[in-house]
C-alpha cells in the first residue's frame, strides 16, 4: 500500500460519526394532563396514520380490561381545510394519548431509530409533567394563601341571603330618594318595576339573582346622576337612610355583620352622635361617605370572589381531568 493511500485511510477512520439530531415531539396539556395524539405520533415516527390508528384499536379491543385504561385513548375528530383537494373541509379521526397510552402504543415500534424517538417522547412527557406540577403547586399555594388572608364564610341559608339583598336594595333606594328629594315610595316603585316585583320586602334573591343585579345597576346610575338642594334641615328620612346604608355595608360576604360604625369613626371621623346631630348638608355628605364605603365593600367582594373563582378553577383544572371548575357564588 502506498503512503498516500495509507494516509487517506487513516483520515477516514479518524473522522467521528455525527449523531442524527432527534426532533422534538409534540406534547400538549389537556385538562391538566400531558397528552399527544396519534396524528403527532404518526408524523414523528414517519408512519401512516391509519396504521397507528389500527394499532390503537387493536390495543383497545384486546388489551384494555377496565374503564380507567380506556381513558388513555380518547377518540377525537379534527376538522381542517384540505388545501390539496381544493380547500374543502376534511374530517380526520384520531386518538388523544396520555403518557401511559403512548407507552403502550410505542411498545410495538421497533428498531434503533424508534427507540431513540421513544426516549425523546418520554423526555417530552417528563418535561411537560414537571411544568404542570410546578404550576399546580403555585396555584394550590395561591388558593391556600387567599383563604388564609380572607377566609370564605360558610354559605348561608336562602332566607338569610334574601334578607341581606333586601337590606341592600332598600338602603340604596332610600339614599336615591333622599338625594333626589323624592318620596321613598316613588323610588321603591321605580326599582320594583325594573325587578318585576311588587315590593322590595318580598324580594327572593335565590329565585331572582339577575333581577337583583338589574335593580342594583339602576340604583347606582340613579344615585350617580341625582342632585338636591342644600337648604333643608336634616330630616328623619335622612337619618334613617344613613342608618340603613351603614347596615347595608355589613351585608357583603367579607364584611358580614361587621361594626361599620366603628370603621366610620376610625377612618372618617363619623360617629353615631355625628349622624344624629347632622344638618341637611352634613347628612348628605355623611350619606355620600357611607355610600362610598358600601361601594368599596361591593367591589372588594366581587374582586375577592373573582380571584378565588379563577384560582379554584385553575386548581381543579390542573388536578381533576375533565372536571369543570365550580364557580364561586356571586351573592351579595
Amino acid at each position: 500500500m502506498s503512503a498516500d493511500k495509507k494516509e487517506t485511510k487513516d483520515l477516514q477512520v479518524s473522522v467521528p460519526k455525527t449523531k442524527t439530531k432527534i426532533p422534538t415531539p409534540v406534547v400538549a396539556v389537556e385538562n391538566g394532563q400531558a397528552v399527544t395524539t396519534t396524528l403527532d405520533v404518526a408524523r414523528y415516527f414517519h408512519k401512516r396514520h391509519k396504521n397507528v390508528m389500527r394499532a390503537v384499536e387493536k390495543l383497545r379491543d384486546k388489551s384494555l380490561t377496565n374503564d380507567k385504561q380506556w381513558l388513555n385513548f380518547e377518540p377525537l375528530t379534527t376538522i381542517r381545510q384540505d388545501h390539496v383537494n381544493g380547500g374543502n373541509t376534511a374530517v380526520t379521526e384520531c386518538y388523544r394519548l396520555t403518557r401511559d397510552g403512548f407507552v403502550m402504543l410505542a411498545m410495538g415500534f421497533t428498531g434503533e431509530r424508534a427507540t431513540a424517538f421513544k426516549w425523546a417522547y418520554i423526555d417530552a412527557f417528563n418535561a411537560m409533567e414537571e411544568a404542570i406540577l410546578k404550576d399546580k403547586i403555585w396555584i394550590g399555594g395561591l388558593t391556600q394563601a387567599l383563604e388564609r388572608i380572607c377566609p370564605t364564610p360558610p354559605r348561608e341559608a336562602p332566607s338569610i341571603r334574601s334578607q341581606r339583598a333586601r337590606k341592600m336594595l332598600l338602603a340604596l333606594t332610600a339614599y336615591w330618594a333622599m338625594i333626589a328629594e323624592m318620596p321613598q315610595e316613588a323610588a321603591e316603585t321605580a326599582v320594583c318595576v325594573v325587578g318585576k316585583i311588587q315590593r322590595l320586602n318580598d324580594f327572593d334573591y335565590d329565585q331572582s339573582q339577575s333581577q337583583y343585579h338589574e335593580m342594583y345597576d339602576l340604583l347606582e346610575r340613579a344615585i350617580a346622576y341625582s342632585s338636591a338642594k342644600d337648604s333643608q334641615p336634616a330630616s328623619e328620612q335622612q337619618i334613617n337612610t344613613i342608618k340603613s346604608l351603614v347596615e347595608a355595608c355589613a351585608q357583603f360576604r367579607y364584611s358580614r355583620d361587621r361594626n361599620i360604625y366603628e370603621t366610620l369613626r376610625e377612618d372618617y371621623g363619623i360617629s353615631v352622635e355625628t349622624i344624629l346631630t347632622a344638618t341637611a348638608g352634613q347628612a348628605r355628605q355623611i350619606a355620600a361617605t357611607v355610600y362610598t364605603v358600601l361601594r368599596q365593600q361591593n367591589m372588594q367582594t366581587r374582586v375577592i370572589n373573582e380571584i378565588k373563582r379563577r384560582a379554584k378553577k385553575a386548581d381543579e383544572w390542573k388536578t381533576l381531568p375533565k372536571a369543570e371548575g365550580r364557580q364561586a357564588g356571586d351573592e351579595p
